[in-house]
């Protein structure tokens, strides 16, 4: 483009015949180029020049725009810190809720959540003033699809994710399979980590991701952009993929102790790359509007 306009670009500025016409900010840069400044997020050659064109860039997402987090875990099974630092700690955040959700018993890599824990909770909501706590779990998805809790145990829960955590060498169908059946319970809220990537150590499974989103949108679930940085899972192009189709997603940390809860940055980073805005994501939405939308579930 610069240098259809006789101009070029390199690392001191933007010059035309030898004389520099700006050198100290990107956005005069991008001004003399007749081009809004993007995000950096953005600058990936995936059709934000057409999106500048027509007015329909993104107002990307911003870790202020986070309400709270939906994906978390307490010493009630492998995190380190109790519920009541989680709840502190999210508060101290300038959050308006927070979801524990602890695994339930069959995850190999937890203690099992306690039925329990719904009255321990019950005490802090009335202990902890000015934050919304929701009870939750992260519930295993088993081999044939099913859940590892009963639908009268997930009923009483006001957050459930649905995970896989085992079984990850499963055949493309079998897999594809067994996390449709998941969506399709009706007391599932969230699809957790999708694609079960562990970054350097572990590739997604085989799934057939078309699939899985036909079926997400179709029940009005949502999808996880997990925000561990071993994760970070869905990644951005499927993020954007989500986006274009109407799913709507959750940022979450999944934090085994309150320093974690500061993940979500990289979430937002990932959200970000993936051109969602704070109209994409459940947990930017205030308290009351995500409890209608979590109620309301098919």
């Amino acid at each position: 483009m610069a240098v259809k306009k006789g101009l070029s670009i390199n690392e001191y500025g933007i010059f035309k015949n030898d004389k520099c016409l700006a050198s100290k900010t990107e956005e005069e840069i991008y001004d003399i180029l007749g081009l809004p400044c993007f995000e950096p997020e953005l600058r990936e050659d995936r059709g934000e020049f057409e999106a500048a064109a027509n007015g329909s860039l993104p107002k990307l997402i911003r870790v202020e725009d986070i309400r709270g987090d939906l994906h978390t875990h307490s010493d009630w099974s492998d995190g380190k810190s109790s519920m009541e630092e989680m709840v502190n700690a999210a508060k101290k955040m300038g959050y308006e809720y927070i979801a524990i959700t602890d695994h339930s018993p069959a995850s190999r890599i937890a203690n099992g959540l306690s039925i329990d824990k719904k009255k321990e909770l019950e005490k802090l909501r009335k202990k902890i003033t000015g934050m919304k706590i929701l009870f939750g779990s992260e519930v295993d998805i088993l081999s044939d699809g099913t859940l590892d809790y009963p639908d009268n145990i997930l009923k009483g829960m006001d957050v459930v994710i649905a995970s896989v955590h085992s079984g990850f060498k499963s055949d493309i169908d079998k897999m594809t399979k067994r996390i449709v059946n998941a969506i399709k319970n009706p007391y599932v809220h969230i699809l957790g980590h999708p694609t079960g990537r562990l970054i350097n150590e572990r590739d997604p499974y085989n799934v057939d991701i078309d699939e899985v989103f036909k079926t997400v949108l179709k029940h009005g679930k949502a999808l996880e952009i997990n925000s561990s940085y071993m994760r970070l899972d869905l990644k951005d192009l499927h993020a954007r993929k989500a986006k274009n189709m109407g799913i709507l997603l959750s940022v979450n940390t999944d934090a085994h102790h309150i320093n974690q809860l500061n993940f979500i940055n990289y979430g937002i980073g990932t959200a970000r790359r993936g051109w969602i805005d704070k109209n994409d994501v459940i947990n930017c939405m205030d308290y009351r509007k995500l409890k209608k939308w979590l109620d309301n579930i098919d």
